[in-house]
């Protein structure tokens, strides 16, 4: 199994696979679900395996007391992808109420810390706290262990190809100009 990096999606993909908010699908398909004629659609099953790898991700992180989209803020302002709510909800398509009460739990557990800015007291920046620092380098070996696990069996050349595949579709989606992408071209 070759060596991934949870954290990078190489050249033209998204950093990390945590972009979103946790979809409603199920990782495990319902019983007696029906399969369609053609067989199942690329966006079906890029929905399952999403699914599967955030409920996966779940699990791994709730010896820590976190889930999947905290580790999320977490990686990205560790990452340097993100310095503000507004940033974080850009990168993550997250909702801005449900960014501000997700701040809030990171910031009792003291992982996160709020921090005005001098020149624009508007404007909040966020830090990742000493204890969020001291917790990353476990955080990403849970990532990778989760995403270790999802690729078991592919060989390496399988990996390259997956990871050209996807970045190719985020930099079509890019190149669309659709509303779901950012005004950095990231998506």
């Amino acid at each position: 199994m070759p060596a991934v990096n949870f954290t990078d999606g190489g050249p033209g993909a998204a950093p990390g696979f945590l972009v979103s908010r946790r979809a409603t699908i199920k990782a495990e398909p319902e019983a007696g679900a029906q399969v369609p004629e053609g067989g199942l659609s690329v966006g079906y099953l890029m929905a399952r395996a999403r699914a599967s790898l955030l409920a996966g991700l779940d699990a791994e992180l709730a010896p820590f007391g976190l889930n999947a989209m905290q580790y999320a803020v977490l990686k990205h302002l560790a990452d340097g992808n993100a310095r503000t709510a507004a940033d974080l909800c850009r990168h993550m398509y997250y909702d801005t109420g449900s960014m501000t009460r997700l701040l809030d739990r990171l910031e009792e557990k003291g992982l996160v810390r709020r921090e005005r800015c001098r020149e624009d007291r508007r404007v909040v920046f966020l830090r990742v706290a000493p204890a969020g620092r001291g917790q990353l380098p476990r955080l990403r070996a849970a990532g990778s262990r989760v995403l270790q696990d999802h690729l078991a069996g592919f060989q390496a050349a399988e990996v390259d190809t997956l990871r050209s595949y996807l970045g190719r579709m985020i930099e079509n989606g890019r190149l669309s100009g659709g509303p779901h992408h950012s005004q950095t071209g990231k998506a």
